[in-house]
């Protein structure tokens, strides 16, 4: 009994991470911040020593990748390239994909300039508008950390969150951050 309970009540913690990091996506008014809070605080409350964005080398979201490369804290932490080296690798849909064996092929997916040191890795896809535009990565030097079979429904939507975001902030929607600026 006490080991469903410490089950329980790790499941309970995990989700309350997952809440907070949620609830703070509104505060973000803009791309660089949006991304810059988000991985800094996956890394605090997930101790995930590795975490970066794949994002696709297209006109859609070009002003995205301008972003990232101007950042200090995402320059490095990101990854471009073509939709179908990433479909080969992700498959399309936003479900989440965690891999701990054969992680040779993925290594498409991490940034050119840095070197990690995975065993383990959750690719959670991202949309802008409900278009496919890249990943959220998540890499550890455990390979129990991230295994197929594992579930990723709480992956998935902060992933549909960072994308809904994403979306309004591109679109110019949302009004507290539009009043904010005027």
């Amino acid at each position: 009994m006490n080991e469903t309970v410490d089950i329980l009540k790790i499941n309970e913690e995990i989700a309350r991470k997952f809440r907070k990091i949620e609830e703070s996506l509104p505060s973000s008014c803009t791309i660089k911040d949006l991304f810059e809070k988000l991985l800094i605080q996956i890394e605090e409350e997930f101790h995930i020593p590795f975490v970066w964005i794949s994002i696709l080398n297209e006109g859609n979201v070009i002003d995205v990748i301008k972003v990232f490369k101007a950042s200090k804290i995402l320059k490095d932490r990101i990854n471009i390239l073509d939709r179908k080296v990433f479909l080969d690798l992700v498959a399309e849909g936003t479900m989440p994909k965690l891999i701990n064996d054969n992680l040779k092929p993925f290594y498409k997916l991490l940034p050119r300039n840095k070197k990690y040191f995975i065993k383990s890795l959750a690719v959670a896809p991202m949309t802008l508008n409900s278009e496919i535009i890249g990943s959220m990565n998540y890499g550890d030097f455990s390979s129990l950390r991230y295994q197929p079979g594992m579930d990723t429904t709480l992956l998935e939507k902060l992933a549909f969150n960072v994308s809904a975001r994403l979306s309004a902030i591109k679109a110019g929607e949302d009004d507290i951050c539009n009043e904010t600026i005027k």
